[in-house]
This record gives structure tokens, C-alpha cells and sequence, in this order.
């Protein structure tokens, strides 16, 4: 499979108009959710194409090597995954799903990225093996794919070769440019509001926003959903 110039370049046109116009006043969960949504599903189309072309994407359902690292997120994209747990899990589920997350980022805290990455520690939003946040994952999360099963396992059976040739993962360098240029046009996109372009690590990022939810005015809120504030860094 090869993606066309014009077909990269109008995918990231439309990405970057898309966060543009969506995260340009304040950072409203839906218009997160939103903008989440359209690059996970243009990644989707992509992996798609790249398999009934004969690419040999090794990802599938309950494959989830991959949701045991160290992942980074753009604001929005926290905003993202909390307005889905609240909107599209059970009170319950989704409590239990909070919970997690505020003990992973604790975990996160005492550690180096280093340690980070070695201590394979598995996602809070994975449920019963799969993502209970699949349609607002973040672009990291999107973008990663892999051609080799046996490779995913044997890294994660191996965190301490992480960053080396022995730890490495074959992926396709078309679906990769097309995820990476997905990633710049949001960056872009959010440089061009005056919003911060920073990412930061999922758990913290999750925590962040739960904690200043649960304290915040009634008057942050409208229709049950926080609006978004910055978070810590």
C-alpha cells in the first residue's frame, strides 16, 4: 500500500481545519470528543485500506501488548476519554474505571519514565482486555499499530530491552507518516488557538482533570460535563 501525496496532505488539511474550528473557545467535552473521534476514525480508514491492500497489520480485538506502555495525550484528548467514560459506561463501570486511573497515575508519580516503561503496567481503561474507551483513544493510542504479533509480545515479555533493536516493533511506514502527520496538523491546529500543544502522560493527564472535576464550582459545569481547565503538567 502506498498513500498518495494528496491523500496524506488532504487528511491533515482536513485534521488541522477540524481541531482548529472545534478547540478554538474553551475545551467543551462533546467538541473533544469530537475531535478525537474524526482522527481515530481517519487512522481507522487508513489501517483498513492498508489491510485489504495486503498489508500484514498484525492488530486485532483482545490484542493488547500495546496497552501496557507509556502513553502521552494532548489535553483535549483527556477531555475526550472522561466525557466517553461518563457518557457511554455505567456510573458504576465508570467509577471503577476513575478509580484506577487515580492509583495508576499515584504508581506514575514515584517512578522515572524509565521505570515507567519497565513496569508494563496495564491501561485503567482496559476492561476484560479490551479499551471500554476505544472510540475517543488518543492519537497515540490510534496511531500505533504494529505487523508482527510475536514482536509485540516479545517486547513486552522484555521491558528491560525497551529503546533497543531487540525491543523494536515493524510497522508500516506508510500508516506511520499518515499517523504522524495526523498528530502535527492537531499540534498545529492547537498552536494556532494559543492553546498549549504539550502532551503528557495518560494517567497523570486523567487524573488531573478528574481531581479539579470533583472540586470544581457548579458553575464550571453544564449538562453534567466539566469543562476543561488546564492541567498540571
Amino acid at each position: 500500500m502506498q498513500i498518495s501525496r494528496e491523500r496524506l496532505h488532504g487528511a491533515a488539511t482536513a485534521t488541522h481545519d477540524d481541531a482548529k474550528r472545534h478547540l478554538c473557545v474553551g475545551c467543551v467535552p462533546a467538541e473533544c470528543a469530537a475531535v478525537a473521534g474524526r482522527l481515530a476514525r481517519e487512522l481507522d480508514g487508513g489501517f483498513a485500506a492498508a489491510k485489504q491492500a495486503g498489508a500484514a497489520v498484525a492488530c486485532e480485538p483482545g490484542c493488547n501488548f500495546c496497552c501496557h506502555l507509556r502513553v502521552s495525550v494532548f489535553e483535549h484528548e483527556a477531555v475526550a476519554v472522561v466525557h466517553h467514560l461518563r457518557t457511554r459506561l455505567s456510573p458504576a463501570a465508570a467509577a471503577t474505571v476513575e478509580r484506577r486511573i487515580v492509583e495508576n497515575a499515584a504508581r506514575i508519580d514515584a517512578m522515572t519514565v524509565a521505570q515507567h516503561y519497565a513496569a508494563r503496567m496495564p491501561c485503567a481503561l482496559l476492561v476484560d482486555g479490551r479499551c471500554c474507551a476505544y472510540d475517543a483513544r488518543p492519537s497515540a493510542c490510534a496511531a500505533h499499530h504494529s505487523l508482527s504479533r510475536a514482536r509485540c509480545e516479545h517486547a513486552f515479555a522484555h521491558p528491560e530491552h525497551h529503546g533497543t533493536p531487540k525491543n523494536s516493533r515493524p510497522a508500516s511506514l506508510e500508516l506511520q507518516t499518515l499517523g504522524d502527520a495526523l498528530i502535527a496538523a492537531t499540534h498545529s491546529a492547537l498552536e494556532a488557538n494559543g492553546r498549549t500543544a504539550n502532551r503528557n502522560e495518560l494517567h497523570q493527564c486523567l487524573r488531573d482533570l478528574l481531581v479539579k472535576s470533583a472540586t470544581a464550582d457548579t458553575s464550571s459545569t453544564t449538562n453534567g460535563d466539566t469543562q476543561c481547565q488546564p492541567l498540571s503538567t
